[in-house]
């Protein structure tokens, strides 16, 4: 399989898929798209399903990097940043994908989901860890670390849904984390009553 062609062909599908939509779109297309003959399309994918399902297997591998690199930080504060910069990053880069797969294949949402469960499972578990330490260490007050990472995890789910909902992401990524962090890191109390008074 060369993979050049294979990765023209996903590119191309995906750029036709949020164009004009999974279903509007043929292999025909998408085979003279990205300027390859129809049989070299059926060599590499069977039909038009198989080539969307590759296109989330390289999104739940952009996951897999996103958990590498929020495992490798063992400090508190620097571990929730890295995962709420790879969190947003991922689910900005992915939302088209991820909304083709839950509406349009079959049993899609059900294959997305499992893929999903184990790995917010493990997610969660490495922000709790690094809540904990931070609690242990002084840098957080006294909170429940459970309850924490998934009022992080909302928060993040939360940045990505808006963007979506309201079609605006004129935040990149690390600005959209950046915003998050400082609201979940600061509060929004005032430390000093004297300024408000």
């Amino acid at each position: 399989m060369a993979p050049e062609t294979y990765e023209k062909i996903l590119s191309t599908a995906r750029r036709l898929f949020v164009q004009q939509g999974y279903t509007a779109t043929s292999m025909r297309q998408v085979a003279e798209s990205a300027g390859i003959g129809k049989a070299t399309i059926y060599h590499h994918f069977p039909d038009k399903q198989a080539i969307v399902m590759a296109l989330l297997n390289h999104n739940l591998g952009r996951m897999d990097e996103a958990m590498q690199l929020v495992r490798a930080e063992s400090d508190p504060r620097g571990r929730i940043r890295v995962a709420a910069e790879a969190s947003v990053g991922f689910l900005f880069e992915s939302a088209d994908i991820m909304q083709i797969v839950r509406r349009e294949i079959p049993g899609g949402r059900d294959q997305m989901q499992g893929g999903f469960a184990k790995f917010f499972q493990e997610y969660m578990a490495l922000l709790a860890e690094a809540i904990q330490r931070g609690v242990e260490a002084g840098i957080f007050r006294p909170v429940n670390p459970t309850d924490a990472a998934r009022v992080l995890m909302t928060m993040i789910q939360g940045t990505f849904a808006m963007a979506y909902l309201v079609n605006e992401r004129s935040q990149t990524p690390q600005q959209a984390a950046a915003a998050l962090l400082d609201v979940y890191f600061q509060g929004l109390n005032i430390r000093d009553r004297s300024l408000v008074e």
